[in-house]
Formats: structure tokens, sequence, C-alpha cells
């Protein structure tokens, strides 16, 4: 595991997800969305319907409830989204806790690349 998400990462992704047209970016963040379902899953008790870690579920739906808010806005054409750089910037900044920003960040670099393996 990464000890923290990199501060010189982010200014990558920002550009990799800006470089995307806007049928991209839905598509990224289609995957996105994926994968991370595919992270909370590291929170479920093995075999039941508990959770080990509740805290980390809710930060994880937090992000998602972003990416397909964005996604939204993205389909329906609405100038009123937010700038590619301050997205990418809520995605990947503000946890408190190493290990989600090490899984949120996996999750999109695995989105941005679709040849990588998701779960």
């Amino acid at each position: 595991m990464n000890e923290r998400v990199s501060e010189t990462n982010i200014p990558d992704a920002i550009a990799a997800f800006s470089a995307l047209e806007t049928e991209g970016q839905a598509r990224f963040l289609a995957r996105f969305a994926h994968n991370l379902t595919v992270a909370a899953r590291d929170a479920y008790v093995a075999g039941g319907y508990g959770l080990t870690d509740p805290a980390r579920v809710r930060a994880i739906n937090e992000v998602q409830h972003r990416v397909t808010g964005h996604l939204r806005v993205l389909l329906e054409d609405d100038p009123k989204r937010y700038p590619d750089d301050v997205l990418v910037r809520m995605f990947l900044e503000g946890n408190r806790d190493p290990y989600l920003d090490w899984q949120i960040f996996v999750a999109f670099d695995r989105a941005m690349s679709p040849t990588k393996a998701t779960g």
C-alpha cells in the first residue's frame, strides 16, 4: 500500500481527466463509480451483512455521490458543472485516512486506464 497519495500525482490526474472529451469523461466516471464499489467491499464483514469499517463505506459513498452527480451533469450537458481541476481534487483530496486515499487513487487510476483490471 502507498503511504499517501502524493500531491504530485494529483496534477497528473487532473491533466489526464481534462484531456478527455465529454464522452470520455462520462465513460471514465462510470468506470470510477464501479471501481469505488469494489473498494467499499474491503469494509464488508466476510460472509455477512455487516460492515467492518462503516466510516470508510460512508466516505467512499460520498465520493461516489460526487462521481455520479458529475456524470449526470455531463450527460445532461449542464454548463453549471465543476471545472475539471476542482472535480478531480474533490475526488482525490481531503480524506483523513491514508488507506482510503490510496483506495480512491487506485480506483481513479484504474478507471483512467480501461485495460487495467477492475473487480
